[in-house]
């Protein structure tokens, strides 16, 4: 009778402890497939992001980009990118990422500037980190069909080949300027509607 005791008691204790080993790991399984898929969801969302502005980009026009030094108010004396892009499109543009490659007289890359042309032109403000909800994000103006946008940004960490001929003259899309021989190239990383 005690051994059967025993015994019943050691298969309920086994029974239990495989029952909950078993839980466990369909629990487990269960998070594993929410968090691969919340995962494959974000990839997805990023690569048909990238996607669409790979083909949306056909519609932005960029024109009079060029790398100068400001000559008034706080950006006097600083490097700058500036130009206009033109939304030729169909479809308001609320966020858009660019980047700015400045290329030698060879084609290879030798400084590239990414940044959002709808945010100003000094950054954002440190008024923005503070949670209050009209200053939390800046504020970026959409480019409506049709419309442009006349954007500057300020060059950090230039290099000093590239500082001087700005300084000196100024940089052209395409080889225009005369006192750098390089050129600048417009690249869209993403796009938000």
């Amino acid at each position: 009778m005690i051994i059967k005791k025993k015994s019943l008691l050691v298969a309920l204790v086994s029974s239990v402890l495989i029952s909950m080993v078993l839980v466990t790991t369909i629990v487990a399984y269960l998070l594993y497939i929410e968090m691969r898929d919340r995962n494959f969801r974000s990839s997805y969302d990023a690569a048909m992001k990238k996607a669409s502005a790979r083909a949306y980009a056909k519609q932005i026009e960029f024109f009079r980009l060029k790398a100068v030094t400001g000559e008034e108010g706080p950006l006097k004396g600083r490097l700058l990118v500036e130009g206009v892009l033109i939304n030729n499109g169909n479809r308001a543009i609320s966020d858009m990422l660019v980047r700015i490659k400045f290329r030698d007289t060879d084609g290879a890359v030798i400084y590239e500037v990414v940044f959002h042309p709808q945010e100003p032109t000094l950054g954002i403000s440190i008024l923005a980190h503070v949670p209050i909800p009209s200053l939390s994000e800046p504020q970026r103006v959409p480019i409506d069909p049709g419309n442009r946008l006349i954007f500057k940004r300020v060059l950090t960490d230039c290099p000093r080949e590239i500082a001087m001929a700005i300084r000196e003259g100024g940089v052209r899309r395409a080889g225009t300027g005369r006192a750098w021989s390089g050129t600048l190239e417009p690249e869209i990383l993403s796009m938000e509607f």
